[in-house]
């Protein structure tokens, strides 16, 4: 991770940044269209499929090489596991019972169980600063806010609610994982690294999927509704936006660069009440105040002086 960067160089990745977050504030309402229709796991690997299938296609015409056997690729198919194919079943299984902009809320969290799980199990504490605690401490005050109101609306909320906080947890993990142990120890292009881990998950999710769902025809993914949900989350919030975000998080590290999904909820409810004409309530919106205020003071970096 790149401690010391030119200030232009700062400015591209500010810009790469909340390009980011644009790409994957859009893929919560895709999601919700896909998963309508479809089975949730069922969804997620055509997901992962479709950008894998972009990705190859980027490596072959850039001439990238990215396959190489050694028996240390197991490191990058467990991160794969935690970053990628148990966080999109989660997700998708999760919007199937609630709005996408509340989805994208709790999302937002995954920098503060990066900040908390990076202690826990890397023992990684130098970010644990006292501003910063204080951000863990509002974000989660935030979800116990936007949790509350759903315990008495059925058993299914709570389940999307839970198994969208799972999500942010797994996906907090992928990325420490990826910090400390694919990028620290492991000489690997980050080509190799995606490919690798998109081909895990897709397995995964194939798996699970064909063991526990009924796949539908295929000629039902033919409606234009579908085939341009899945473009747009296969080649951009997934092909697209994985490229951007890992640059990011070696240049960045976990913490700060997870830091995105603080601007993608506000995107998020934009986008419901456009398209979906979802308003959220009271809670969610205070929730989120109380988590976007977290996730900003855990990105939080004090200034060098100057001699």
């Amino acid at each position: 991770m790149n401690m010391r960067q030119s200030p232009k160089l700062e400015w591209i990745h500010f810009i790469l940044f909340v390009f980011l977050g644009i790409l994957w504030s859009g893929s919560f309402i895709n999601i919700k269209v896909v998963v309508s229709q479809l089975p949730p796991i069922f969804c997620a690997m055509v997901r992962v499929l479709i950008s894998f299938l972009c990705l190859s296609l980027i490596f072959v015409v850039t001439r990238k090489k990215v396959f190489k056997p050694t028996l240390a690729y197991w490191r990058l198919w467990l991160t794969g596991f935690f970053v990628q194919a148990f966080p999109f079943a989660l997700l998708f299984y999760g919007e199937k019972f609630i709005a996408p902009a509340l989805a994208s809320i709790l999302n937002s969290t995954v920098a503060i169980w990066a900040l908390i799980l990076g202690g826990l199990f890397f023992q990684d504490r130098s970010q644990w600063t006292p501003i910063k605690i204080i951000g863990v401490f509002l974000g989660l005050i935030g979800v116990i806010i936007i949790f509350a109101p759903f315990i008495s609306k059925g058993e299914n909320s709570v389940m999307g609610i839970l198994a969208i906080l799972a999500m942010a947890m797994s996906y907090s993990v992928g990325s420490l994982m990826n910090q400390h142990i694919i990028f620290k120890h492991m000489k690997v292009s980050s080509e190799t690294n995606l490919l690798q881990q998109h081909m895990a998950s897709l397995l995964f999710l194939f798996i699970i999927s064909k063991t526990g769902e009924a796949w539908p025809a295929w000629t039902a993914l033919l409606s234009i509704k579908l085939v341009l949900a899945f473009f747009y989350l296969g080649v951009m919030a997934t092909a697209v936006a994985w490229i951007i975000y890992y640059y990011l998080l070696k240049e960045w590290g976990a913490v700060r660069a997870t830091s995105v999904m603080y601007i993608v909820p506000i995107l998020a409810i934009i986008w419901d009440f456009l398209f979906l004409h979802l308003v959220p309530t009271i809670n969610e919106l205070i929730g989120m105040c109380a988590i976007l205020i977290g996730v900003t003071f855990i990105q939080w970096r004090r200034k060098s002086r100057g001699l």
